[in-house]
């Protein structure tokens, strides 16, 4: 007879001891307590300043687009206050001078946007025509999206279709956006000086002071020598696209050139959206789907030498930023505050990574002064 305490009739299901664990005392120390506070103090500040900027983005995208141009126009008031011009005065001069541009930019440019506008539905037929067969993959795919979301796809807005009402409206707001933006570049512009010096005063210690002061002049100098090198690369842009224009035929190759240079800030999708337009002019006269593909396909291959050899010898090292981070970057920036945003976000990467910068300096200066005052 089996003794009942060997006998098990079901031993898969019979708990096996638990394994001994030896107690030990080492509990989670007061800096890693810290420094788990601050990485989710730092988390909850990241999600709620996306919510504020998104939620403020009427009045936040003027501020700080005027805050931009504002660093990149100081180095340009600071010589004229050099000069014996007072400072609110070379503000207003520079100010004065960037809307005279811009007028005058507006002007040069208005017949020939007028004539390409009436040719664009000519141009998307054109498109339609040649590219049937992709139009037609889009819709099943965009079918096959309603069916999956369960939208129909016909969402009114709140002017319930009235085009007269969303001009009104979207005028208005591009209004209001540009008076602000012209307001904070010129506040900017004429009272940095004094900022400056009040925000130097806010920090405690010497050592404080001097970064906070590294990091202000750095701020300038990289944002400032980013935007003129890429606009001359870009004004280089606009010529030979001119020109491509020119040679193809194309009504207006100042149009094109205009277009080529503004695109150009727009990373990843402006030079795209310049190809395709490049493309859809060209069916328009083309006798040949290959006229009208080589001066797309010329600007692209252009395109392609300034992002990969022009810019990074012209740009540098210094103002060099990893693509990667430029990549997310701009998904975040247009996600946020659409293609002007797009525009911005190299510049807003830049100053967060000169922060960062200082930031590492300062802590190392103020590790080595601990050091140096322990050895003394």
């Amino acid at each position: 007879m089996l003794n009942s305490s060997s006998w098990k009739p079901f031993p898969r299901y019979v708990a096996e001891p638990e394994p001994e664990v030896e107690e030990t005392h080492e509990d989670v120390t007061p800096y890693e307590h810290d420094l788990i506070l601050r990485y989710a103090i730092v988390g909850i500040f990241v999600i709620l300043a996306t919510a504020s900027l998104y939620l403020t983005k009427v009045i936040a995208l003027p501020i700080t687009a005027g805050i931009i141009f504002g660093l990149v126009l100081g180095p340009v008031v600071d010589w004229m206050v050099r000069r014996g011009v007072p400072q609110h005065l070379a503000a207003a001069i520079v100010v004065l001078f960037g809307l005279a541009v811009l007028m005058a930019s507006i002007t040069v440019l208005a017949v020939p946007i007028a004539g390409w506008s009436d040719q664009l539905p000519a141009m998307l037929g054109a498109l339609q025509r040649k590219l049937a067969g992709a139009f037609a993959m889009i819709e099943e795919l965009k079918r096959a999206a309603a069916a999956l979301t369960g939208k129909s796809g016909t969402e009114l807005s709140v002017s319930q279709g009235n085009p007269l009402l969303d001009i009104a409206m979207s005028s208005s707001a591009a209004a209001g956006g540009m008076l602000v933006f012209v307001a904070t570049v010129y506040f900017w512009l004429a009272t940095r000086r004094h900022l400056k010096a009040r925000a130097l005063r806010l920090c405690l210690g010497r050592g404080a002071r001097k970064s906070a002061g590294a990091f202000f002049q750095e701020i300038e100098t990289r944002v400032a020598q980013y935007f003129g090198l890429v606009t001359l690369i870009n004004l280089g842009m606009g010529l030979l696209t001119m020109t491509i224009a020119w040679f193809a035929g194309l009504p207006f190759p100042v149009f094109w050139g205009a277009l080529a240079f503004l695109m150009n800030y727009l990373a990843f999708i402006g030079p795209i959206i310049v190809t395709v337009l490049l493309f859809a002019g060209a069916l328009l006269d083309a006798p040949s789907l290959v006229a009208a593909i080589w001066p797309a396909a010329a600007f692209f291959m252009l395109h392609l030498i300034e992002g990969n050899a022009v810019t990074p010898v012209f740009v540098g090292r210094r103002l060099t930023v990893s693509p990667f981070l430029v990549f997310i970057g701009f998904i975040f920036w247009l996600w946020l505050w659409g293609p002007v945003g797009a525009v911005l976000s190299t510049p807003i990467l830049l100053v967060a990574m000169v922060a960062q910068e200082e930031f590492a300096r300062y802590r190392k200066a103020q590790a080595e002064d601990a050091e140096q005052a322990q050895a003394g």
